[in-house]
C-alpha cells in the first residue's frame, strides 16, 4: 500500500475516505485513552491492584503504572494506527501481512480485555472492576472490525487469525503471569483476595 487511504480502502467497507479513516482512528485512540484512564484512576484502587489482589501480589505503583497506563496504551495506538492506517510515526507504511495481524490484534484485544479482565471478574465477584463502564467502547469497536473491517480480515486469515490469538493471548496472560511473579518474587506476597468479599486490607498500605 502507498498511502493510510489506500490501504483503508482495502480493509473497509468505507472506501478511501478521509474523514472516515480520522474518525476510526479518533475513536480507536479515544477508547484506549478513556479504558485506560478509569482502570488507573479506579473507584479506589487502580487495576493493578485490583488483578494483584485476586492472586496476592502487591504490586508495587511504579511497575503498575509503567504496565498498565503507560505501555500498554502505547502499544495499543501503534496497533491501532496500523490496523486502520497501515502506519506508524517514524517509520511509515507498514508491511500489509503486519497491518492485518494489527487489526486481529485489536479485535482480540477487544474481546479478551472485555469478556477476561472485566466482564468476567465482574462476575465471580470481584468488585471493584475499573474500567468496567467503559469496555462498552471496545465490545462497539469489536463489532465494528467484524462488520466494516470483514475485508481486511479475510485478505490474509492467517495473519488476522495469528493477530486475534496474540492479543487475545496478551489480556488472558495477566492474571496468570501476576501469579508467576507472585512465586518469584516473595516481599511482595500477600494474601489473595476472597471473591465476593471486600478488596483485603494489605491492598490500602
Amino acid at each position: 500500500m502507498t498511502s493510510p487511504l489506500d490501504h483503508f480502502d482495502s480493509i473497509s467497507v468505507f472506501g478511501p475516505s478521509a474523514a472516515m479513516l480520522g474518525l476510526v482512528l479518533a475513536a480507536d485512540l479515544a477508547f484506549t485513552g478513556v479504558h485506560v484512564w478509569q482502570e488507573w484512576k479506579g473507584e479506589r484502587w487502580p487495576l493493578w491492584c485490583v488483578f494483584g489482589a485476586i492472586v496476592g501480589l502487591r504490586l508495587p505503583d511504579a511497575f503498575g503504572f509503567l504496565g498498565f497506563t503507560v505501555v500498554l496504551p502505547l502499544v495499543l495506538w501503534a496497533l491501532g494506527l496500523m490496523a486502520y492506517a497501515g502506519w506508524l510515526p517514524f517509520i511509515g507504511m507498514v508491511e500489509p501481512s503486519l497491518a492485518i495481524w494489527s487489526l486481529g490484534a485489536v479485535l482480540g484485544a477487544r474481546v479478551a480485555d472485555s469478556c477476561v479482565s472485566h466482564w468476567g471478574l465482574w462476575l465471580l465477584h470481584y468488585r471493584p472492576n475499573p474500567g468496567l463502564s467503559s469496555t462498552v467502547l471496545y465490545a462497539l469497536e469489536a463489532v465494528v472490525i467484524i462488520l466494516a473491517f470483514r475485508k481486511g480480515l479475510a485478505a490474509n486469515p492467517s495473519a488476522a487469525l495469528c493477530g486475534i490469538a496474540v492479543g487475545a493471548a496478551a489480556f488472558i496472560g495477566v492474571i496468570p503471569g501476576l501469579a508467576v511473579l507472585r512465586m518469584i518474587a516473595p516481599s511482595w506476597r500477600r494474601e489473595p483476595w476472597t471473591r465476593g468479599k471486600p478488596m483485603p486490607a494489605w491492598a490500602d498500605t
